[in-house]
């Protein structure tokens, strides 16, 4: 005879879970592609019917002010910011609250990427992609 161990989760374990977000890493050098699988990635999540916004450092003026560009021109709109946690406050805390997944392009340049990233999944909810560089010049 064997027995099958079940699992019984109260009310407040089902709502926990059912808030807690999802932090994913795209990562690599230069050239390796990491904008154009971030934007791929957010393109499928729209149209697979959740809400998204992409956020950009405003550092990166190199093919546009208000949009992520990849090298061969393939481009999204987004909120250019020199920090993430100003991110709820300038859209809004009713336009962030409807949000399910938030992209964020060139993340290396955001000295608050971790307090973003955890607040943004842990405390939110939400199913943030973050896309940056591995490293420096110096490697």
């Amino acid at each position: 005879m064997s027995l099958t161990p079940t699992v019984n989760l109260n009310d407040q374990d089902q709502i926990a879970k059912s808030t807690t977000g999802e932090i994913h890493v795209i990562v690599g050098p230069m050239f390796a592609g990491k904008t154009t699988t971030l934007l791929h990635r957010i393109r499928s999540e729209a149209t697979n019917g959740r809400n998204i916004a992409l956020i950009k450092s405003s550092k990166d003026t190199r093919y546009a002010i208000d949009s992520v560009v990849t090298h061969d021109g393939t481009k999204h709109p987004c909120w250019p910011l020199s920090d993430l946690l100003s991110f709820k406050q300038k859209v809004g805390e009713e336009a962030y609250d409807k949000l399910d997944v938030i992209g964020i392009d060139e993340a290396q340049f955001f000295g608050d990427l971790y307090d973003f990233c955890c607040k943004a999944a842990d405390h939110d909810g939400k199913t943030v992609i973050v896309a940056g560089l591995d490293g420096d010049y110096l490697g």
